[in-house]
């Protein structure tokens, strides 16, 4: 975001949308490269690991995600292989090799 703000001059309007938009980009790039895939995690992850299990960074070959209780992580690992398979589909370039679980 700082280079698109020192695109400005300190006194060029711009709309709330067009900040959010910048904003949602960087997020997308520092989550998945020029992949949205933080857009479609919750899809990704399903309803029940939604809230519980999020994205904190992903490349071509690794993925690590933070799950806010011990229960989530074991249960992630259970249902890894089909989250690994939707991203897949979703994002043919990865091949996710290494997941890491952070707590």
């Amino acid at each position: 975001m700082e280079k698109s703000r020192k695109k400005r001059k300190s006194w060029q309007e711009t709309s709330l949308g067009e900040y959010l938009q910048e904003m949602e980009d960087e997020m997308v790039t520092a989550l998945g490269g020029q992949e949205p895939v933080a857009r479609y995690w919750d899809a990704i992850v399903g309803d029940e690991m939604k809230d519980h299990v999020t994205l904190e960074s992903v490349d071509e070959t690794s993925l690590v995600v933070k799950c806010d209780h011990p229960a989530y992580s074991s249960y992630f690992r259970l249902h890894e292989r089909e989250v690994l398979q939707r991203l897949a589909r979703q994002f043919p370039a990865f091949r996710i090799r290494k997941v890491r679980i952070i707590s």
